[in-house]
């Protein structure tokens, strides 16, 4: 029955049926009124029903004319979904993945490990974008966000990527001077933010999880990315908040040192994030397997303690 079906005649149906004429559905179509009313006749012909009562100038569909019309309207709208589908599919993978990320996590940690990516799927274009519109699941244009929060992405896909660690971080010529929490409040502590509501990644939190109170110091300064917190850490400008992953490599390169060894453990978490249909594409699934793969030792391994 298929390779008899008048197709065309069916699509002019459906056009005709939901416009409710013959001549806004041939404003649609793009073709003539007549050759709206051959498509229409040619269909009554092949099921041997009447689809279209005509009665100048109006024409009502047949109960079989709103059964057949609608029945192409919902193939049509899956064929429409599955072509789009493969359109955005093959439009992604021309173009690469556009990765959005909190601009201390991207600078910090994601910039330096994307040439690895690069050398392994060079046919993957990266695109970072650090733009606060971008890192809001609700309305990103991103491919994918790497979201530093608590949790819960309703509609999305979603996985955690790696825990959050905090401890007080600082220049090795400072950490001589530091031997408990007590001497800190002869240094300058630093801090990114201000924190927005909620956001317990700071001194108060760190100090709070282990039973203790801040020593409040002659001068606090904080900044507006994590980034910026960390090189005045690693500049001998006072004693930052650390936050691993953000300071590993850091502190595996020497530049900073943890002068004690308290630590608490962060509600928040870094996760990988995107739509469901962007978590089938394959450039994704590399994408996503080749962070697990970066983010597991931070996962496992303890930062090193200044003894």
């Amino acid at each position: 029955m298929l390779k008899t079906l008048p197709f065309n005649a069916l699509r002019t149906l459906e056009a005709v049926v939901r416009l409710r004429g013959f001549g806004r559905a041939a404003d649609e179509l793009n073709i003539s009124q007549s050759a709206v009313s051959q498509h229409i006749k040619q269909l009554e012909d092949w099921l041997g029903h009447q689809l279209m009562i005509r009665k100048n100038p109006k024409v009502l569909p047949t109960d079989a004319g709103v059964r057949l019309a609608t029945a192409a309207r919902n193939g049509f709208g899956m064929v429409e979904t599955v072509c789009d589908s493969l359109r955005d599919s093959k439009a992604a993978a021309n173009k690469g993945l556009l990765v959005a990320a909190p601009p201390g996590f991207a600078f910090i940690w994601l910039l330096p490990r994307l040439l690895d990516f690069n050398d392994s799927h060079p046919s993957i274009q990266i695109s970072l974008s650090t733009d606060p519109k971008s890192l809001d699941p609700g309305s990103s244009t991103a491919d994918v966000i790497i979201a530093y929060s608590t949790g819960g992405f309703p509609a999305l896909h979603s996985e955690k990527l790696m825990g959050e660690r905090m401890y007080p971080v600082c220049a090795p010529t400072l950490a001589e001077q530091i031997r408990t929490p007590r001497d800190l409040d002869r240094f300058t502590l630093l801090q990114d933010g201000p924190p927005a509501e909620g956001h317990l990644s700071n001194w108060d939190f760190w100090a709070s999880e282990l039973g203790m109170k801040v020593p409040v110091p002659d001068k606090k300064q904080v900044y507006s990315q994590a980034n910026m917190v960390i090189q005045a850490a690693i500049n001998g400008s006072g004693v930052a908040m650390g936050r691993c992953p953000l300071v590993r490599d850091a502190l595996q390169a020497g530049q900073l040192v943890r002068p004690f060894p308290q630590d608490a453990e962060s509600q928040f978490s870094y996760w990988f994030v995107c739509t469901h249909n962007k978590a089938q594409l394959k450039s994704t699934r590399q994408f996503r397997d080749w962070l697990h793969g970066k983010a597991a030792p931070f996962n496992e391994v303890p930062a090193p303690v200044h003894l």
